[in-house]
């Protein structure tokens, strides 16, 4: 158990989105971010020293043999999260690991196992659990305020990589490297659909490439399920289409139905009248820094993922707040609540792999 006294040190594993969003969210939940480790040293060096972490290096062991980390946060391409997790593991420290979680279901339950072997913490990165709107929509939810659901949609359609002249790191291209946008995006969605509706029994999921290019994965996916209690969804997300943003979420139930406003607000109406249950959040951004932002926005998906970090610099901050507090407890902290484990990491895979699979595919229960 670390002392109360002291604040967790931590080490971050990736260059990128690490040190974007992970690196000043984990300051703000004090936890001290000792370690900036990358393949390559001098723009790791470079990296680290904008960002004012303390240290650089291209060798995990090196951070490994430093008594004072005691969390490893894994924030790299997927096909490379199992080895280091494993690793990180297996000396002791807890670790934070992003998603997609892992590159196969095996990997999945590898790594669950590690965690479990070693007895520290296993954390994924699905710091959208603590957004407003998403807990004000699964409290209601849980709550039985629509009945049973019945009926969930989701639409987001996004010009992000619209046009052939959009570029992306090279992994993200390939199917291989765990790459494309339904790759990107839908564990956030399987983790949401979980936690408002239960477990999955059976997926449906076409991908598509509105935009043209040489990938071997698309910029589009469709897809529809059923759950274990007979809820159907059906789910459109899109970063390759031009025009305008559209965002659309509704779970209609047998009492009622709770959808989300263009606004942001989270909108009920249950057979009582319709009435916002919870008013859209505020959208100012908390402030990134440019340097950092220069360093790493090298390409038109990493701009965008650069102008929403801001905005995701709170929940991620409360993630790490709900990590920090177990670690200080020896992971026993009842107040530390929230955060998706390895566990959820292996039942979100099993979904992701069923649905990677294409056609329909009952999910391997886990």
């Amino acid at each position: 158990m670390v002392s109360d006294d002291r604040p967790v040190g931590a080490a971050i594993v990736g260059t990128g989105w690490g040190l974007l969003t992970h690196a000043p969210a984990m300051r703000d939940a004090g936890i001290d971010v000792r370690w900036l480790v990358g393949r390559d040293r001098e723009r790791a060096e470079e990296r680290a020293a904008a960002a004012g972490v303390h240290r650089a290096t291209v060798d995990l062991d090196e951070v490994l043999d430093d008594p004072a980390v005691d969390l490893v946060v894994v924030a790299t391409p997927p096909d490379t999260h199992a080895p280091l997790v494993i690793r990180a593991a297996e000396a002791g420290r807890h670790v934070m690991c992003e998603k997609p979680f892992a590159h196969s279901l095996d990997d999945a339950k590898r790594m669950r196992d590690a965690v479990r072997a070693a007895g520290v913490l296993g954390v994924v990165g699905h710091e959208f659990r603590f957004l407003g709107d998403r807990i004000a929509t699964r409290e209601a939810v849980g709550s039985g305020l629509i009945g049973a659901p019945k009926l969930f949609t989701h639409t987001r359609l996004s010009s992000t990589l619209a046009g052939v002249g959009a570029t992306v790191p090279g992994w993200f291209g390939e199917r291989a490297a765990f790459g494309g946008w339904f790759n990107a995006e839908v564990q956030h969605l399987i983790d949401e659909i979980r936690g408002l509706l239960g477990e999955l029994a059976s997926v449906t999921v076409l991908e598509q490439q509105v935009t043209e290019r040489n990938w071997d994965v698309g910029d589009t996916f469709a897809a529809q399920f059923v759950t274990c209690a007979g809820a159907v969804g059906t789910i459109l997300s899109s970063v390759g289409t031009a025009g305008s943003g559209l965002s659309v979420q509704r779970i209609s139930g047998t009492n009622g139905c709770i959808w989300t406003d263009p606004d942001g607000s989270i909108v009920v109406d249950d057979g009582s009248g319709r009435r916002v249950l919870a008013a859209a959040a505020p959208r100012d951004a908390a402030a990134t820094d440019p340097t950092i932002t220069d360093l790493v926005s090298t390409n038109t998906l990493s701009r965008a993922l650069s102008g929403a970090s801001g905005m995701l610099r709170e929940p991620t901050r409360v993630m790490y707040e709900a990590v920090r507090q177990r670690i200080l407890s020896g992971g026993n902290d009842p107040a530390a609540a929230g955060p998706a484990m390895f566990d959820d990491g292996v039942a979100n895979t099993a979904v992701h792999m069923a649905m990677r699979s294409g056609g329909t595919e009952r999910i391997e229960t886990v």
